[in-house]
């Protein structure tokens, strides 16, 4: 043990563990076996060492042989998912097991679900059913039963995945559904029911509570997603380890009062939380919150003390060697994280705020810079942001957690034998949803709140400042303690200032670009400039994603600003980009929304025409296409009324299709000006929906498709990344890139910024 910090004797086995599964998953097995290794010789070296304390031999002892088994359970994992990398590209048969399951919008009539499944077996086309692990993300018919715990058996296209815990997407030619049967089926009650009575309560936090109780986050409005991300609030939404031990306090007290016995106490409130999380769909997190919860239900049968440190190295053990593959899981990293800031930091914390403020608010607070502090460096290497009022808004909005998970699990408990009486409790989880819906709305809005923290290199080395100053505010004695403060509210000033603020080589705003398609996620924004001339083509979704992007550029005027389509993905960010650049001239899209009209109000706006130019600095625009005029808001007629622009730069020529739908394609393969382009933003995101001979009309070597990561439709189709790939183009997407920035060297296009993550070639 150290002094002061408890006991941390599992903790190097913890982290052998952790670096073995890792290293097999982002690099190879012989490397985890390499891993694996360094463990044994430090264990060895550690026993044989005479100077070694007898108490440290024995702890870096078992490491070594965690390491080493982690080394063979995560390469017995690789193996078992071999088949995956193996048929990238082809057709294949699986099936598996759902385990969690999102409705999409609904497209020609037909209901869709985003499911995930875990595989049990796979086959080619015709050939013998193999046993085989992995996890798919697969885009299904919502007219199959695709719930929570269905059987499914797809045949599709396998295509790499973006990381995380899903080892390939599928794109599904046809799939067939079994219902849930035995507990599954009994979870799936259960969720239908308490669904159901959510939509009797018809209050815009319904939403809420599903989230806080079913993991289910589908019917949040993006704008309130988007909110509660930025006041750092999200993770009250989605069901973690918080919501567990809500659970478990609360059972445990009502328990306690009824004077139960301690194992009837430890047995009821680990029974409660294995339904729990049986019900709700979750990740690493919640997997690792109930094997805490079964340690603290063995500690307090044996009647001993809990410990969470130990508590928390046993369940990253058991569950990396159960599931090596969690060793990829942001939502782990961060559970862990939080839960050692809060065990290690946190009631020293509490102590010198309580000097200042009373001891309920500088509990909350304490508990919230904690676990702010150590997810920082974590969210910024998994490219997400963070407001600056987080820990204000956490301390306003955490405290009525508590009434949303009760009243919504005793809601969920009650939906189906008395739906009358679980409606009350979802009305009165409702209610108390609200001050988490108006911290998240307050916060956003406050001075500031639109200032995400930064990501990358520079976001892991501040956030990394922030912690370690903050660990020295929680430990440091004398008047060292102020001093780190300081540091640490010095760090986290810098980690949320904005960009032009910084010399690029510290992370500050990029330099040397003549393209950028700004990482908006499902949605479209693109800059390009020459000369002092900058033209913008489409703003993003709703949200401030597009104007972060050009905070991020420096980028503080627009000469003009063409909005391709009227859809909410091109046209959303309007008002946010207005905040942050002065706009000089507007091209309108095709009957352009009473919205669009009031957030250009007061700027030079016209809806252009074929053939129409525009010229500034170094960048011409020219309108290669527009129209027809859609008769409806039906997608389909919207999309094909894109504005296509042909942009020239720097000696560069880039054609941004806009997302032009077939029929469009079709009429623009006729103009004559496509040849020669250096440069394709790929139509409406890379969906399916491509025209062969335009791709083969442009011919251009460099094809950008700007996507959401893990995204609702399923985009970029695997044949459009074919079909512009298989025509010598380099294929560069933001799901996989984030920003995607091009300069101009000797008039051809080249990379000023590597992709985060590798791209087709």
């Amino acid at each position: 043990m150290i002094p002061g910090w408890g006991d941390l004797r599992l903790v190097p086995a913890a982290l052998a563990v952790w670096s073995v599964a890792l290293t097999a998953w982002n690099a190879d097995v012989r490397a985890a076996v390499a891993m694996a290794a360094a463990w044994g010789v430090v264990g060895l070296a550690a026993a044989a060492a005479p100077r070694t304390r007898a108490s440290i031999a024995p702890v870096l002892a078992l490491a070594a042989v965690a390491a080493s088994a982690s080394g063979i359970v995560a390469t017995q994992a690789v193996q078992a998912r071999a088949w995956i990398p193996a048929h990238l590209g082809e057709v294949v048969e699986v099936e598996g097991a759902v385990s969690r399951s999102r409705a999409l919008e609904v497209r020609r009539g037909e209901p869709r679900a985003a499911v995930r499944l875990e595989i049990a077996r796979w086959s080619e086309p015709g050939g013998a059913w193999r046993r085989g692990r992995g996890t798919v993300v697969v885009v299904v018919d919502g007219a199959a039963e695709s719930g929570l715990g269905a059987e499914m058996t797809v045949r599709g296209t396998l295509t790499s995945a973006t990381g995380g815990t899903v080892d390939a997407l599928l794109d599904a030619s046809w799939a067939r559904a079994s219902p849930p049967r035995g507990w599954r089926a009994a979870v799936a009650r259960a969720r239908s029911d308490f669904e159901a009575v959510l939509d009797g309560v018809g209050t815009r936090t319904a939403p809420v509570v599903a989230g806080m109780v079913l993991g289910d986050t589908a019917g949040m409005p993006e704008e309130l997603v988007a909110q509660l991300r930025g006041a750092g609030l999200a993770h009250l939404t989605a069901v973690s380890g918080a919501h567990f031990a809500i659970l478990a306090a609360g059972l445990g007290a009502v328990l306690r009062r009824a004077r139960a016995s301690p194992v009837v106490v430890a047995g009821l409130t680990l029974a409660g939380c294995v339904a729990f999380a049986a019900t709700v769909s979750g990740g690493g997190s919640v997997l690792r919150a109930l094997v805490m919860a079964g340690v603290a239900a063995g500690a307090l049968v044996a009647g001993r003390r809990g410990q969470p440190m130990p508590a928390l190295a046993a369940a990253v053990i058991v569950l990396l060697l159960m599931r090596p593959e969690l060793a990829t899981d942001a939502g782990l990293a961060l559970s862990v994280a939080s839960v050692a800031a809060i065990a290690q930091l946190a009631p020293a914390l509490s102590a010198r705020l309580r000097r200042v403020v009373r001891a309920p608010l500088a509990d909350v607070a304490a508990l919230t810079l904690a676990a702010q502090a150590a997810c920082l460096p974590i969210l910024a290497l998994i490219d997400a942001e963070v407001g600056p009022w987080a820990v204000a808004a956490n301390a306003v909005a955490t405290p009525f957690a508590v009434p949303v998970t009760l009243l919504g699990v005793a809601g969920l408990v009650l939906a189906g034998p008395a739906p009358a009486v679980a409606a009350l409790l979802a009305h009165g989880a409702a209610w108390c949803a609200w001050p988490v819906v108006i911290a998240a709305r307050a916060f956003t809005a406050a001075p500031g709140g639109e200032a995400g923290s930064a990501t990358g290199v520079r976001g892991v080395l501040l956030g990394a400042c922030v912690l370690a100053a903050t660990v020295g505010a929680a430990r440091l004695a004398g008047r060292r303690w102020r001093l780190a403060a300081a540091a640490a509210m010095l760090a986290t000033v810098l980690l949320h200032a904005p960009p032009r603020w910084i010399p690029e080589r510290w992370g500050g705003a990029i330099d040397g670009w003549t393209v950028v398609v700004c990482d908006v996620g499902q949605g479209d924004a693109i800059l390009v400039r020459s000369d002092g001339a900058t033209a913008m083509i489409d703003v993003g979704p709703p949200g401030d994603a597009a104007a972060r992007c050009l905070e991020r550029l420096g980028v503080d005027r627009i000469d003009l600003l063409v909005l391709s389509h009227e859809h909410a993905d091109h046209t959303g960010g309007l008002r946010e980009v207005r905040e942050v650049a002065q706009i000089a001239h507007v091209w309108l899209p095709q009957a352009p929304a009473n919205g669009t009209l009031e957030a250009v109000a007061g700027l030079s706006a016209a809806v252009p025409a074929t053939g129409e130019a525009w010229e500034g600095g170094g960048v011409r625009v020219e309108v290669l296409q527009t129209g027809p005029t859609p008769r409806s808001r039906d997608g389909t007629e919207v999309n094909d009324s894109s504005t296509v622009v042909r942009i020239d730069a720097e000696g560069l020529t880039m054609i941004a299709l806009g997302d032009l739908e077939v029929d469009g394609q079709l009429r623009l393969a006729r103009v004559p000006r496509l040849a020669g382009a250096d440069v394709v933003k790929v139509a409406h995101h890379g969906s399916a929906a491509q025209a062969s001979v335009l791709a083969e009309a442009l011919a251009s070597p460099v094809a950008l498709v700007s996507v959401g990561a893990d995204n609702d439709h399923g985009h970029p189709a695997p044949e459009t990344v074919a079909l512009y790939g298989g025509g010598g183009a380099t294929v560069l997407r933001t799901d996989l890139c984030g920003d995607i920035v091009l300069g101009a060297r000797d008039g051809a296009p080249t990379l000023v910024r590597r992709c985060r993550s590798p791209v087709a070639p």
